[in-house]
């Protein structure tokens, strides 16, 4: 169980759309989540997956909750958000809660339940996990009546692949920031040397006010993106990060493996799937298209 958390707090003021919208009822993450509309009966597509800029150190995982609210037709400004999740040291089942607020079920993957108090040890987690701890806890805790599906259990490459194989499916992942940029930076050259890419440009860096002012050479430094698809021909993710202003990002599977694997990750996986947002009609043309055109892994269930 992870967190993305800050080590500065300098929130900006609203600027003058947000201080428009309307707003939204505060929702802190034990409250009930409210009565939505139904949604319009729309196909979903992961080329109309979109992609958002995190605005601090600490936001990642707000904002790929942004990308996939935003994806369904239910954006949300930030500001609704950090009112729905009024902190600034956020944890994956923060997340959880979050989605599910909205009406979007994430099945919650973790290798620890709770907050491990071992991660003292972590320059990234020391400052706030005694702070943390009780509440993130407590989220766990109740979960299960609140309706989230979490599961304390180790999900392996194939079935990541075989669950974003689906184009009503993406994944939440947190990855160590300095192992992931390697492996991003290392992929994109090898596309360049193959002909397939231009090796890493401008928008792929990441943007300065999205690091730690410590920086991401001295250890764990976690990092929320979103799993939007696999290419089987070249081993590759595609990966939307609100860390850089690029749309795309391009990763190997073996360096994805090693980056969320790393010690304070957790192997947290939150795995959005929302094909219940979808026509009946709208499935059975998925159904059709995904029988001439998948390449993906077995599901979760099969390898449990």
């Amino acid at each position: 169980m992870s967190v993305a958390t800050p080590s500065t707090y300098n929130l900006r003021p609203r600027n003058n759309q947000e201080q428009n919208e309307l707003p939204t009822r505060p929702l802190n993450s034990l409250e009930e989540p409210e009565e939505l509309s139904p949604a319009v009966p729309q196909v979903f597509s992961k080329s109309t997956f979109p992609h958002v800029r995190q605005r601090y150190d600490w936001d990642c995982g707000l904002v790929c909750c942004q990308m996939c609210l935003k994806w369904v037709d239910r954006a949300q400004s930030f500001a609704a958000i950090t009112r729905r999740c009024p902190t600034q040291s956020t944890w994956s089942i923060d997340l959880a809660y979050l989605l599910n607020g909205y009406g979007i079920t994430a099945h919650y993957f973790t290798v620890t339940w709770g907050a491990d108090e071992s991660y003292k040890t972590i320059d990234y987690y020391k400052e706030n996990l005694d702070t943390d701890k009780a509440r993130v806890n407590n989220l766990f805790q109740k979960a299960a009546e609140r309706g989230l599906h979490v599961e304390m259990k180790s999900i392996d490459m194939e079935q990541i692949i075989g669950a974003i194989a689906k184009e009503t499916c993406v994944c939440i992942m947190l990855v160590d920031t300095q192992r992931f940029e390697r492996g991003c930076a290392e992929s994109a050259e090898k596309r360049r040397k193959s002909g397939r890419g231009a090796g890493v440009c401008g928008e792929e860096e990441r943007l300065p006010h999205s690091l730690p002012p410590t920086g991401i050479d001295r250890g764990f430094v976690g990092h929320y993106v979103v799993l939007v698809s696999y290419c089987e021909d070249e081993r590759v993710f595609e990966i939307s990060d609100p860390g850089v202003a690029a749309d795309r990002r391009i990763i190997d599977r073996d360096a994805l493996e090693v980056s969320r694997k790393r010690r304070g990750t957790d192997e947290d996986l939150l795995v959005i799937d929302v094909s219940s947002l979808v026509s009946p009609r709208a499935m059975e043309m998925e159904h059709i298209d995904s029988a001439e055109h998948t390449n993906g892994g077995p599901s979760m269930d099969e390898q449990s």
